[in-house]
């Protein structure tokens, strides 16, 4: 996975960037931070692909972080700056493996010049559609590419190589094995990559093959898994609100259940942590709030489990699932 490294030294800033770019992608790690020495630490322990900066700090820090960079072949500095002077232009343009980026209108060529020095032909990211059906619509059209698959709390990519599956990796698994696991995953989102990638040839197995494998496992293991949850969980995709320490928060709800729910967040929250979570019913036409703690975190965000629910509250979840969720009729792995 490639690492962008973004640098300024307003919070506000840092943090539009660095949640921008993570809804662009899962290709890539951001790292960020507001200051010139932390960032030089982390470019003595990291290696950084992109380093994004100079938003709103002083030229002089910027040119330095630029000239101290400017000679790393493995690093390209893309620097934002906005109507800076005509001598600090000219002395970045000296400098071939910086960027500059003077007056940024459209972020989207931004993104797309990011992408493009990280080598990722990006083709977007893909929810709601089962991998299998894309695997298939791929297939159909001989496209070679790499799918970075993401759950939860997995992640693992599939190459394909003229529309059929070539290789794959998830954690320690490789070839075959890597793809079974992953398409068993439920509740993917998928970025798709369509720059060819040189692997070797892991898997022979045809598509069709593996879909039908992969569901043959997916029955062994319900056959053999005792259902241990309390209350039935149920997908959705539900924007709402929940507080922390009095400083409120917006997220995406992604599974609910009478005893709890799975809140997509960037935000560092802890295991253990209390939280007031807001719920809205348009069908009932209320609100209400929630307490509930923080008991599991990865990378996407956190599982929450309510505690005591009274009547409205109760009425309210039970509203949003028949209203705006479907049920997870298969475990997530």
């Amino acid at each position: 996975m490639k690492n962008i490294l973004v640098v300024d030294n307003d919070p506000i800033t840092l943090h539009i960037l660095v949640g921008m770019l993570k809804s662009h992608s899962n290709f890539f790690q951001i790292l960020s931070t507001e200051s010139i020495k932390p960032a030089l630490e982390i470019l003595a322990k990291k290696k950084i692909h992109v380093l994004l900066t100079g938003m709103h700090l002083p030229e002089s820090d910027a040119f330095k972080l630029s000239l101290l960079l400017s000679k790393n072949t493995e690093t390209r500095v893309i620097l934002i700056t906005n109507n800076s002077s005509p001598p600090f232009c000219a002395k970045i343009k000296k400098m071939a493996s910086v960027i500059h980026f003077d007056q940024v209108l459209d972020i989207s060529l931004l993104i797309k010049r990011i992408f493009t020095e990280l080598q990722i032909d990006y083709g977007g990211q893909i929810r709601g559609l089962t991998l299998s059906s894309l695997l298939q619509v791929l297939e159909l059209e001989g496209r070679s590419c790499s799918l970075l698959v993401t759950t939860k709390a997995n992640i693992g990519t599939l190459y394909l190589t003229d529309g059929k599956p070539t290789a794959a990796k998830a954690g320690i698994l490789t070839g075959k094995s890597a793809a079974l696991h992953i398409l068993n995953w439920q509740n993917v989102s998928i970025d798709i990559d369509y720059k060819p990638k040189e692997m070797s040839l892991e898997i022979t197995t045809p598509l069709m093959t593996l879909l039908l494998e992969s569901g043959q496992i997916m029955d062994e293991v319900l056959s053999q898994r005792l259902n241990l949850r309390q209350h039935n969980r149920y997908d959705c995709l539900v924007g709402v609100e929940y507080q922390i320490n009095d400083i409120n928060y917006h997220c995406y709800m992604r599974d609910l259940s009478e005893g709890g729910a799975y809140l997509e967040t960037g935000q560092p929250v802890e295991v253990g942590q209390r939280i007031v979570l807001s719920l809205y019913s348009p069908m009932l036409e209320h609100s209400c709030a929630i307490n509930g703690k923080v008991v599991r975190r990865d990378k996407k965000g956190i599982g929450v489990r309510f505690e005591e629910l009274g009547l409205k509250q109760k009425q309210v979840i039970r509203s949003l699932i028949e209203s705006c969720c479907v049920p997870i009729s298969k475990p997530s792995e």
